[in-house]
């Protein structure tokens, strides 16, 4: 039950870090103003959308629920990382397809998670993981804007790689997951 907690903490506040930092980081890697920003926020939101309400499904029935989290993981690891590197502006709005992958790994983790405790303790364990969203919600912001004040004028991507090793952190846990009755029968 512990690494499903620890892995909601990581997947919530990495998705603290583009709130916090994707308006400062467009406007000092690229220029770009607030019309530029809004547009790529747009982009990534309509993809996220789309991503969480088509794929994760699919995704799961194909490859499971753990290899659906580490695609998801994979996906926008590797989106972020061309996001650090990402040399012009385009090049981040061709990357959203990529990193909306990431939209499969949240769904499936919530599965896998309702399966880890018996119904009698489902309130008190999705009260642990609210807490757990909920302290990242307020540390995450903190220590990402400050990495990213840190390292901002020598290289403004820096942040990206930062989440990618925050996500890093993600995967031994995932494969350590117990596999429940129900993705078992799924895999066989």
């Amino acid at each position: 039950m512990l690494p499903v907690v620890i892995l909601f903490f990581i997947f919530s506040a990495t998705g603290e870090a583009y709130g916090t930092c994707w308006a400062l980081w467009g406007s000092d890697a690229f220029h770009w103003n607030g019309l530029s920003i809004g547009l790529s926020l747009g982009a990534f939101g309509i993809c996220q959308t789309l991503a969480q309400a088509l794929l994760p499904g699919p995704a799961v029935k194909l490859l499971g629920e753990r290899a659906a989290i580490l695609v998801g993981v994979a996906g926008v690891s590797l989106a972020l990382t061309v996001m650090a590197f990402a040399g012009q502006g385009w090049m981040i709005f061709a990357i959203m397809p990529v990193f909306a992958l990431g939209g499969i790994g949240v769904p499936a983790l919530q599965s896998l998670a309702t399966r880890q405790v018996d119904e009698n303790s489902q309130g008190q364990f999705q009260g642990v993981l609210a807490s757990a969203v909920s302290l990242a919600s307020i540390v995450a912001p903190l220590a990402f804007s400050s990495l990213y004040f840190l390292t901002r004028q020598q290289w403004p991507g820096a942040i990206w790689l930062s989440v990618v090793a925050v996500y890093g952190l993600a995967v031994p846990l995932v494969l350590g997951l117990r596999l429940k009755t129900a993705e078992r029968a799924a895999m066989s």
